[in-house]
């Protein structure tokens, strides 16, 4: 049994406790509807289900042991359980990568059709690469058609959204990218700053992409840092000093 739940955990990049939560919560759904009575269900040796059933009886409470439907196959069984434990994997998927929405990530193109949105692979979560999305209309029109978004290209991209859906029913994490965002500027300014970026204070006002961004800064940003950046966003990098950020 050992052997299965850690293949399991492996598939779905689950720990070993959370692959037996999530069987015992699966079939502990399915078979409260069946039976239409509070049903919790336990993973014994051998992949074994104990089920046990709770109601009242004269107002006190009680529970007995109930045996599995005469109906449910190995294949239903084999289908409850991938369906649970894809769903719980891009949750658990979902729920990490929420933290880097509105932060910078460098991904690698991977493909790039005329007029179509890009994929990208990032990976954001050690050792779990990932396909986003990087829609079409949030690309910059100098960036469209002039070769600089190219299949294998390493680029700064803004993490825009993170979200669960389904595709033919199955769950996947759908992770959306862009080009065009201010804060795009302003990470990619941060990042080429590196250990030195907490000393400054700045903002991104406005950004014409493809154009220029206009950066509002309370001290004098190294040239190198402006320049990295607008050859990365390939647009000019303006930058004002102002005595207070508005």
């Amino acid at each position: 049994m050992q052997s299965i739940i850690l293949s399991l955990a492996s598939r779905y990049a689950l720990s070993t406790t959370e692959v037996i939560q999530e069987i015992e919560s699966a079939f502990a759904r399915q078979l409260s509807q069946w039976y239409r009575q509070e049903v919790m269900v336990f993973l014994r040796k051998g992949m074994r289900l104990e089920v046990v059933a709770y109601g009242k009886r004269n107002g006190l409470p009680v529970q007995h042991i109930l045996d599995l439907p005469a109906v449910f196959s190995r294949n239903q069984f084999k289908t409850i359980l991938e369906n649970h434990l894809a769903t719980a994997a891009v949750i658990k998927q979902v729920r990490l990568l929420k933290g880097f929405e509105r932060r910078l990530l460098w991904g690698e193109v991977v493909r790039n059709s005329a007029g179509d949105d890009i994929l990208v692979e990032i990976e954001s979560i050690p050792d779990e690469p990932i396909i986003a999305v990087c829609p079409f209309n949030r690309i910059g029109l100098h960036e469209r058609h002039a070769g600089r978004l190219q299949p294998g290209q390493l680029r700064a991209f803004h993490l825009r959204r993170v979200d669960p859906v389904l595709v033919n029913g199955t769950p996947r994490t759908k992770v959306v990218l862009d080009r065009v965002s201010k804060t795009l500027t302003e990470n990619l300014l941060r990042h080429h700053l590196g250990d030195a970026a907490h000393r400054f204070h700045f903002r991104c006002l406005t950004r014409y992409v493809g154009h220029k961004s206009i950066v509002l800064t309370t001290r004098r940003l190294p040239r190198e840092v402006i320049v990295a950046v607008d050859r990365e966003l390939q647009e000019r990098i303006e930058v004002r000093i102002v005595k207070a950020l508005p």
